[in-house]
């Protein structure tokens, strides 16, 4: 689970979280995003590639929206793996919203389960790539949000 406190109102930070091709620019490693057309439920097709120890993985994910609370709460489901089935994850994503005094608190949990030949790297290294993908993700995140001075 990682907090997030960003400064600008809660309407701003919901709008970003649902536009979706904005939102993936956000998160490293994403190189392609395609909604699925037609589906039961909101859902993407999406192609990661990152770096972590070793390995150069590229994972096409399928990315389905389980929940939505409207700017409250967005839950959704990830699964997938690389071309050559070594490498698969799997899981859960949720970001919950809330109104704090400087703008607005985004925590956003995730338990994605890493199986196969990242997850032969073992746990510390995987968690450390992930805090380190996290710290990016949360620059770019709030550097949307920053006003410039002219």
């Amino acid at each position: 689970m990682e907090n997030l406190n960003i400064t600008a109102p809660l309407a701003d930070v919901w709008r970003l979280l649902r536009d979706t091709q904005r939102f993936a620019g956000l998160v490293p490693g994403v190189e392609q995003i395609v909604r699925i057309e037609p589906s039961e439920k909101e859902a993407y097709r999406v192609r990661v590639t990152e770096k972590v120890g070793p390995f150069k993985v590229t994972m096409k994910l399928e990315v389905t929206i389980d929940e939505i609370l409207d700017f409250s709460r967005l839950c959704a489901a990830v699964k997938g793996g690389d071309g050559m089935g070594l490498s698969r994850a799997t899981g859960p994503i949720r970001v919950d919203l809330n109104p704090s005094e400087t703008g607005t608190s985004m925590v956003l949990t995730v338990n994605i389960e890493i199986l196969g030949k990242l997850a032969a790297l073992g746990a510390p290294v995987v968690r450390r790539r992930v805090n380190e993908l996290f710290g990016v993700f949360a620059q770019r995140f709030a550097a949307e949000f920053e006003v410039v001075q002219s």
